[in-house]
């Protein structure tokens, strides 16, 4: 019963871990959009 409750807490906190890096990814994308789309201009 040890192994089952340890195995289902890993995957909970690996599953947390999955949700806030895509939570930050796209907050990433959502306060920043036009970041991808900056491109160095050449001067002159």
């Amino acid at each position: 019963m040890i192994a089952e409750v340890r195995g289902a807490f890993f995957l909970l906190v690996a599953f947390l871990f999955f949700l806030v890096i895509i939570g930050v990814l796209a907050l990433g994308t959502v306060m920043k959009p036009g970041r991808w789309s900056e491109r160095p201009r050449p001067a002159g």
